[in-house]
Parts: C-alpha cells; sequence; structure tokens
C-alpha cells in the first residue's frame, strides 16, 4: 500500500469517528452553505426542479432545493463510514423490503439486473442490499481517475465478498458472461447520455436522452430486471427496496421494442425520484444532451 493509499484511507478513517447525527448534522449545515456559495449548482437543481415540477410554487422548488443539497452533503458525512464499519454495522442500521423478488427473478436462471440511480445513499445500499440478500452483484462503474482514491471506493464496494465491480469500458463481456452465471447487476441508468448511446423518451415532461443498453441487453438475453432503490428515514436508518420484476416488452421490431423499453424503465425511475424529489442527484445536467448535435470530431 502507498504512503498516498495511506493517508487517504487514514484521512477518511478519521472523518468516521464522530457521531453519525453529528455528522449528519454538520453535512446539512455544509450543504445549505454551499447552496449559497456555489451558484452554478444551485441554478442547475432549482432549473431542473422548477422545469420537473411546473404545478408547484417557487417556495417548494426553493425549499426541496435547499434538501437536494442538504441530503447531497449528508451523503459526503455518512460515506466515511463505509470503510470503518463492518458490514454487519452498515446492515444494522439498514432495512430491506422486496428481498423476495430478487430470489423469484433469479430462479428464472437469465440472470438479474438491477435497474437503480443516484437516490438516497447508493454506496450504503450496495453493502446494505448486498448483505440481505446474502451475495454480491456485478457493479458497473467508472474508474476514478486517482488511483488510490479508486481503490478505496472500490474496496468498501466490494467488502460484502461476491461483488465485483466492473470497469465501465470493459463491461460488455464481463454483463453477459454474468448473466450467463445467472447473477445479479447494478446498472445506475439515471444520467445523461451522448445521443448516438441513448434513446429519446420522456422523464418529468421532457425529452431526455437514456441510455438504451439495459433494454439492448435484456431483450437479447431476457434477463430479468428489478428496481432497486432506497432512503434515507425520519429515524436515521435506510430503507433499501427491491422491487417487482419489470415486463419486457419483445416483437419482431427491436428498434421499437428498445425504445419502448428505455421509456418503461425510465417512467419507473421517475416514479421513484417523485417519492422522495429531495434525495435524488438534481445537481446532474440530466438533460444536457440535445436533438440534433453534430456527431463528435477529434480535436486537431
Amino acid at each position: 500500500m502507498s504512503f498516498a493509499d495511506k493517508a487517504l484511507r487514514a484521512g477518511v478513517w478519521t472523518l468516521s469517528l464522530p457521531p453519525l447525527g453529528l455528522s449528519r448534522a454538520v453535512g446539512r449545515g455544509l450543504g445549505r452553505l454551499a447552496m449559497r456559495l456555489d451558484q452554478r449548482h444551485r441554478d442547475i437543481v432549482l432549473g431542473n426542479l422548477t422545469a420537473s415540477f411546473p404545478e408547484k410554487d417557487a417556495a417548494w422548488v426553493e425549499e426541496i432545493g435547499r434538501k437536494v443539497f442538504e441530503h447531497i452533503a449528508q451523503v459526503a458525512t455518512e460515506i466515511p463510514r463505509l470503510v470503518r464499519l463492518s458490514p454487519e454495522e452498515i446492515f444494522a442500521q439498514t432495512r430491506c423490503h422486496g428481498l423476495d423478488n430478487v430470489h423469484q427473478a433469479l430462479a428464472k436462471g437469465k440472470g438479474l439486473i438491477l435497474l437503480t440511480g443516484h437516490f438516497g445513499n447508493w454506496e450504503w445500499a450496495n453493502i446494505a442490499g448486498s448483505m440481505g440478500l446474502g451475495f454480491g452483484a456485478l457493479i458497473v462503474a467508472r474508474p476514478i481517475d486517482w488511483p488510490p482514491a479508486d481503490r478505496l471506493v472500490n474496496g468498501w464496494r466490494t467488502k460484502t465478498g461476491g461483488s465485483e465491480v466492473v470497469p465501465k469500458s470493459r463491461s460488455a463481456r464481463a454483463l453477459l458472461r454474468g448473466l450467463k452465471q445467472n447473477r445479479m447487476l447494478g446498472l445506475l441508468m439515471d444520467q445523461n447520455v451522448d445521443w448516438y448511446d441513448g434513446e429519446w423518451v420522456d422523464f418529468f415532461g421532457r425529452p431526455a436522452c437514456s441510455n438504451k443498453g439495459l433494454a439492448l441487453l435484456t431483450r437479447s438475453t431476457g434477463a430479468s430486471v428489478v428496481p432497486y432503490y432506497n432512503w434515507r428515514a425520519d429515524d436515521g436508518k435506510f430503507d433499501v427496496y427491491f422491487g417487482e420484476e419489470l415486463p419486457l416488452v419483445k416483437t419482431e421490431d427491436k428498434t421499437k421494442d428498445t425504445w419502448q423499453n428505455t421509456q418503461n424503465y425510465t417512467k419507473v425511475l421517475e416514479d421513484i425520484i417523485r417519492q422522495k424529489p429531495e434525495q435524488w442527484f438534481w445537481l446532474h445536467q440530466r438533460w444536457k444532451t440535445k436533438p440534433f448535435q453534430p456527431w463528435p470530431r477529434e480535436k486537431r
């Protein structure tokens, strides 16, 4: 382990020592401060909320926007504990719902894909969900640019045993192999993609370029898809939910099926977000890609 690894781990470990309630209170305060100082992301959050909830007034948008900043800052104060706490200690602060939905889907023998996004504390839920099920998942993630941080994050993502992080750039073969082995995959599907990687579907009443990879994968493999999300509850614990298996639209028209399934998956994500909009990552520019953008060219 390099000096940078040791220093980073020691720093994160130290941040995990204060009581969780105190850390979250500090996080909420930092979130409110960030909302005041970070004008760029404040504008993104409030703009996204205003466009997504046109029926709500400015006071509601401002309140939810503040809670979004508080939530993200709380996530930042919770994550250091994933390095120090054991999987059992993490699971003790979590309630899992719908575990039978996962077991029933895997009983079909074609693998399972968890349709998820940046809800609640997604890193916490990964560990707790694996503990509840008794087995881990293949997790597709883009490597962090700084290797010590990448090793630290992958360490807590796989600390339950059985979970495996697959670099996004080399994920295709690993995912197909995992499904053939009847394994469980976790895919974050709530982010913007370039137009050539997605389908234009409705998301909160606006066209959003959404990743079509899940629709193509399920159509070609027959894998089951189960929604997966979590929320921070009022009592401080996390509620992790595994929803009912989603139906697959499959006809002779592959192009139409890809669009329809992508739309269906995106609508499920929207319905989840509407439950607790303050605990979703509204800082992301979800509608950044616009129709008819030029094909990207290499810089000369």
